[in-house]
């Protein structure tokens, strides 16, 4: 008989599986289709992904129940097999487990929201838990992992149904937080994890959403605050789509480095979540298995401060527009700085950055909207408070997932009637993967169509060719990768891009002038004015960082190695000198810089164009 998991995690700290549901997937199975009735439908492929897994090491595996409750499984008509399904998977992965592996009923989140956001009470959302949880313990789990739950009120019920069930089996709950510590519904990340505890949870943790990096920079914190038993499972860096398919970047060395810091941390259970495969925790495996937790220190706070600029006069701003879209478009070399709306609708800490960056010499503001779908103030009405009250161009970001045809014509007459004249057409990332992942993406067009409106836009005409009166004036932008993983699908959108009428192009960070030298021989042909992306590297976490879980971004070896060799004190200034030496390399391949100075750091921007 296998000694109770919570007596285990007294002495050792143990390894847990990776995913199943993107790697059932990868081995055939439709994205439309339920990845829970595999376990009725094809019992042995799920068998076989718990034995690799199980091979590769791990001593926690997880049932193939994450969207095993009533709602989910309604959504594919599969309801009345609740029961079947969820017991099917238990016995399953018993097989597999054997006398030495511990089984863990997966309980994912319902996917429906309480009153007052949705239709259902707290006493339906505690039912519902209880059956798929009932199925589980009558099965025989070894534990119960409640898992990439957003919701704090979601995460308590289904802690608290779990102890009704059964008072006796241990209880895992496992929240998933976005990069600034919070859930997209606003949970605060220690006290959520705190609350976990109370209602019950004896072990709590994170998982999903984020990738190794990033995780660690939470774990930091969360785990000197919270006093339970821990677990931490990431995703394997960002999603991406090459050809069609959609992949995960994070390396197993990757995975493995991390396993180790998230040891040092202090976790008990460590383990992997979307993207990852039994090679991943192959990789983990001698990080993990075996090792004593230790305990972190939480990071300092940091303060900022911020002053307010008198306003501009209009004939100024005009001049401004004039000089910079003059420069793109007659070959002239462009430099600008990218600037994160706040979270807030205090804005002060962004016009003391752009006083800065206008005595330097910066000829526009690149302003994002809404980046990684996570709620900011509005670009059009930062970009125009900045024209407004400094006198700097802006290049306004414009994605199309939060904008209907409807909607993405009138802004942009807005945006012009503003003074605004220079436009970054994006498609934006998902809503599924920011604040609220409810939120629809709309996605009526993608940037090459969005670069079509604008066209016809500044030609007096909308889409349904009704004339607008007097004409928009934008100079239209579109972001390449130069080192994007599919290049030849990258070069043929960029060249539909301009097709419809782009006039310049914004990459990614770059850190390889090999890869610019290709990329701008393969687009020759397009004449095409190009703005490359320099974002200074903060250290050598945040080098792996990019070059493992950010697509379209890579980090040569010898620039790696140079930050590994560094310092903790001298990592950010070596990061800097490298960012200075791309760009004295560089400057005579491209027609300007897009500066991406972290934390909103704006004086190493100076640093980067004395290297001009």
């Amino acid at each position: 008989m296998k000694e109770n998991i919570l007596d285990r995690l007294e002495k050792e700290v143990l390894l847990c599986d990776g995913a199943m549901g993107t790697l059932l997937n990868s081995r055939g199975v439709p994205y439309d289709k339920c990845r829970e009735e595999q376990n009725l439908v094809n019992p042995e492929l799920v068998r076989t992904i718990h034995q690799e897994y199980i091979d590769a090491g791990a001593q926690i595996i997880e049932t193939n129940t994450f969207r095993a409750n009533r709602i989910k499984l309604r959504a594919f008509g599969l309801e009345d097999t609740i029961e079947e399904i969820n017991k099917a998977a238990v016995k399953i992965a018993r097989e597999a487990a054997g006398k030495e592996v511990y089984v863990a009923g997966s309980v994912g989140p319902l996917g429906v929201l309480a009153k007052p956001y949705g239709h259902l009470t707290v006493e339906e959302i505690s039912q519902l838990f209880q059956e798929q949880i009932s199925y589980l313990v009558e099965a025989g789990v070894d534990l119960l992992m409640i898992e990439t739950i957003s919701s704090l009120l979601e995460a308590v019920e289904a802690i608290s149904a779990a102890k009704k069930v059964s008072p006796t089996i241990p209880v895992m709950c496992m929240m998933t937080f976005l990069e600034d510590g919070k859930t997209k519904f606003g949970d605060e990340m220690v006290s959520s994890l705190n609350k976990v505890k109370e209602a019950g949870a004896d072990i709590v943790g994170v998982n999903c959403t984020i990738g190794p990096k990033e995780t660690y920079d939470l774990a930091r914190i969360f785990i000197p605050q919270v006093d339970v038993k821990i677990a931490i499972m990431p995703n394997a860096g960002y999603p991406t789509i090459v050809q069609g398919k959609t992949i995960f970047l994070s390396s197993p060395e990757y995975l493995k480095e991390y396993a180790s810091l998230f040891v040092e941390l202090g976790a008990n259970i460590i383990g992997s979540c979307c993207g990852t495969t039994p090679e991943h925790t192959r990789a983990m495996a001698p990080q993990v298995r075996g090792k004593k937790p230790a305990r972190g220190v939480s990071p300092s706070p940091t303060i900022t401060s911020a002053v307010r600029a008198a306003e501009i006069p209009k004939a100024a701003i005009a001049v401004e527009a004039r000089r910079f879209n003059e420069k793109l478009t007659q070959g002239k070399f462009a430099i600008t700085v990218e600037v994160d709306p706040p979270k807030c609708s205090d804005y002060n800490k962004m016009l003391e950055g752009a006083e800065t960056l206008k005595s330097l010499g910066v000829d526009a503001l690149n302003i994002s909207d809404n980046p990684m779908a996570r709620v900011r103030m509005s670009s059009i009405a930062l970009a125009h408070l900045l024209q407004e009250e400094v006198g700097m161009q802006t290049i306004l970001h414009f994605t199309c997932r939060d904008r209907n045809l409807l909607g993405l014509q009138s802004e942009l007459i807005g945006a012009s009637a503003l003074g605004i004249t220079a436009i970054l057409a994006l498609t934006g990332d998902p809503s599924s993967i920011g604040d609220f992942p409810k939120a629809t993406s709309v996605f009526d067009v993608d940037s090459i169509g969005l670069v079509k409106i604008i066209k016809g836009l500044n030609n007096g005409k909308d889409l349904a060719n009704n004339p607008i009166g007097r004409p928009t004036a934008f100079i239209i932008g579109v972001a390449v990768k130069p080192a994007a993983e599919g290049l030849e699908l990258e070069i043929q959108r960029l060249e539909g891009k301009v097709k419809s009428g782009a006039d310049f192009a914004q990459s990614q960070p770059v850190y390889d002038i090999e890869v610019v030298e290709h990329f701008r021989k393969r687009t020759a042909h397009l004449r095409l004015p190009l703005l490359v992306g320099i974002l200074p590297l903060r250290s050598y976490r945040h080098a792996q960082f990019l070059h493992n879980e950010v697509p379209g971004i890579t980090i040569p070896k010898n620039i790696l190695k140079r930050m590994q060799k560094s310092s903790p004190e001298e990592e950010m200034r070596e990061g800097l000198k490298i960012a200075c030496e791309f760009v004295s390399q560089v400057k005579g391949l491209v027609d300007g810089f897009l500066f991406i100075p972290p934390f909103d750091k704006y004086h190493l921007v100076e640093e980067m164009i004395k290297a001009l």
